[in-house]
């Protein structure tokens, strides 16, 4: 490139290695951060900036040749190590770090040659330049939209779209890393920038397109859920029509099973639905007034679990089916556990019921909460009972 001594190097090493972990975890979410991780990113930033340093120092020819390239994997495997994304968003936010690194080093080598001589002050002020411009605008104007985005993204980006990133990265980072195609003349930067520009349309393009199938899939999902309340709400007229007689009303009957009141409620008409079905109920609940999840997710877990429920103790034709159900917030996390008299036929096919977990539209509303709040979830069948265990992560706030 323009050589320097090995402190130069040092210098460009870092900043380089700097760049690509620092998008990669501005774009991480806040609650992965520790200190441990922080320790950790800059042990490591010494270490490869060391590293490759030293290796520039040995072998400059080979170093030009291919330590740009080989940032990928080394600086990628810690980056996806450290990090709690999945691999294909992991690898979504490594090429976007490289390939923000692969701009810099074309416009500082290029930019420094064109306006100043082939200074390697030069060069290396226009990075720092670029770099601290490329920060703030992550930090300040799109690590929240794409906070706001991951969930989507996780649940979509898939092998197509890593490849495609990866393929097109490459592509174009080769043109900025490659010694042997840096002949100076305005025809090969106006050839790179137009190949750096289409590579960073084809990433904001698989961003926006793998958001928006996202962003479709959980406005579906929500449908769903909407239609599961429909349900419970259809469920409690019934019930409170069906009261009046007894001289009930719609606070239960004194009955209170939590201080949480649409989960009160959606406990009492689930509970009266089975025993309408002589199934014996017995319930156990411990959690606080305020859950830091979203009512409509959390009705929609339980009434989908119960509803399950009732349906296997009928499915069973025992005489005295029972149902328990327990809902006991620990901490950060609440967990559910429910146990009903099941048909003595029914099987687990990969860790699920072969009959779903509640419909079609419920199953996939579930897991699809479960997702959100990353969740898990374990079913299992002995002695003629289903048992289901749900654990929820509440959010933070």
């Amino acid at each position: 490139m323009l050589g320097g001594s090995f402190w130069v190097s040092f210098l460009r090493n870092g900043l380089g290695a700097g760049l690509m972990i620092a998008v990669f975890m501005l774009l991480e979410h806040p609650a992965a951060f520790r200190r441990k991780m922080a320790v950790s990113c800059i042990l490591f930033w010494l270490l490869a900036t060391t590293g490759y340093s030293c290796w520039y120092l040995m072998d400059k020819d080979s170093f030009v040749r291919f330590a740009g390239l080989l940032s990928i994997p080394v600086v990628g495997i810690f980056c996806i190590w450290i990090g709690r994304d999945n691999l294909y968003l992991s690898l979504y936010k490594l090429t976007l770090g490289f390939y923000l690194l692969s701009v810099t080093v074309f416009l500082g080598i290029d930019l420094s040659r064109l306006w100043f001589g082939g200074s390697i002050v030069a060069d290396i002020v226009i990075r720092i330049v670029l770099m601290a411009v490329i920060v703030f605008l992550l930090a300040s104007k799109i690590r929240n939209k794409f906070l706001d985005g991951t969930d989507d993204l996780r649940e979509e980006l898939d092998w197509f779209s890593a490849v495609t990133l990866l393929l097109s990265v490459l592509i174009a980072s080769m043109v900025a890393f490659w010694p042997g195609s840096h002949d100076f003349s305005m025809l090969h930067i106006g050839r790179v920038a137009i190949l750096l520009f289409m590579t960073g349309l084809i990433q904001y393009m698989v961003f926006h397109l793998y958001l928006h199938r996202g962003r479709e899939k959980r406005y579906r999902t929500e449908h769903e859920l909407i239609e599961m309340n429909g349900q419970l709400i259809r469920h409690q007229l019934e019930l409170i029509n069906q009261s009046k007689e007894d001289g009930e009303c719609a606070e239960n009957g004194g009955k209170r099973f939590c201080e949480n009141e649409t989960m009160n409620r959606l406990l009492y008409v689930y509970k009266s639905l089975a025993e309408r079905e002589n199934i014996q109920v017995d319930m156990y609940v411990k959690m606080a007034a305020d859950l830091a999840v979203r009512e409509i997710d959390l009705a929609a877990v339980l009434v989908c679990t119960f509803e399950n429920a009732i349906r296997g103790c009928i499915e069973s034709n025992l005489d005295m089916p029972q149902i328990y159900l327990s809902l006991i917030q620990k901490g950060k996390k609440l967990v559910i556990l429910c146990r009903n008299t099941c048909a003595s036929n029914l099987k687990m096919k990969d860790g699920m019921p072969e009959h779903g977990i509640g419909d079609k539209a419920g199953s996939s509303g579930v897991m699809k909460i479960l997702s959100f709040y990353h969740g898990e979830a374990d079913f299992s069948v002995e002695n003629g009972m289903f048992t289901a265990r749900i654990l929820l992560n509440l959010m933070n706030g």
